[in-house]
């Protein structure tokens, strides 16, 4: 039911003018992006992560496969994307693309052999984070970026020390399996591109209702707020892992 729903908006945010008008103001592309990434953070992706026409490119999590599509499209390698999103939602736009309609926590089934493997803010849909950051290393040659947005969402809670790069729970993870990182802090472009965000909304508020679409404008205000909040408060951080 949760993914069935979860399909259902993604199919509206991309039907929307509106909300593509948003992302290319406030991603710097225009493409219909649905993580917490701020233009550095997608230029990192296009420029710094070293690939080749001979790489087999994972994206896990890959929503409607629009990071995915401008990597294959620009590098000219094979791309795999996974996610339990409705198919009719991703996008079709390249034979050397497969989509794997399936659970990340079942890499080992789909029998593929990645090359390198991106997670952008898809690690917390894992029910089983260790086996599968096990099951991702055990794959030979394969190198691991992984995005990963750390929250306190509880005041009470006065240790804030989880929020460090080395004490995050995927840092938790791949610490426990042995497995070496660097990391990348993202957690001053996570802060701002909260503000953009809100800034830009309140300019799309009336697109957004003349579609039909005052419900997700809503869903994703209170979203931005509750960001923006938890970083004034410092009970957020973001990170970008590196296994490579």
């Amino acid at each position: 039911m949760i993914n069935d729903e979860f399909s259902k908006k993604i199919g509206r945010l991309t039907r929307s003018s509106a909300y593509l008008n948003f992302c290319e103001e406030v991603y710097g592309y225009r493409e219909y992006f649905f993580n917490m990434m701020d233009k550095q953070q997608i230029d990192y992706i296009l420029n710094a992560i070293p690939i080749s026409a001979e790489d087999t490119l994972m994206d896990l999590g890959c929503g409607s496969g629009s990071i995915l599509k401008l990597l294959v499209e620009k590098y000219g390698c094979q791309g795999i994307g996974i996610d339990q999103l409705d198919v009719a939602v991703m996008e079709r736009t390249s034979t050397a693309i497969t989509y794997i309609n399936g659970d990340i926590d079942r890499i080992s089934d789909y029998q593929i052999k990645p090359t390198i493997t991106l997670a952008i803010d898809s690690l917390y849909f894992s029910n089983d984070l260790d086996k599968l950051v096990r099951q991702l290393n055990n794959i030979e040659n394969n190198k691991m970026y992984f995005f990963y947005s750390q929250y306190l969402f509880d005041d009470a809670v006065e240790d804030k020390s989880i929020l460090q790069s080395r004490n995050t729970r995927i840092a938790d993870v791949l610490d426990k399996n042995g497995i070496a990182f660097k990391t990348i802090d993202f957690s001053e472009n996570e802060r701002l591109l909260y503000e953009n965000s809100l800034s830009a909304l309140k300019k799309y508020k009336r697109a957004f209702e003349g579609e039909g679409n005052e419900d997700l404008y809503q869903q994703k205000l209170k979203e931005d707020m509750l960001g923006r909040e938890l970083y004034n408060k410092s009970r957020a951080s973001r990170y970008l892992y590196i296994i490579a």
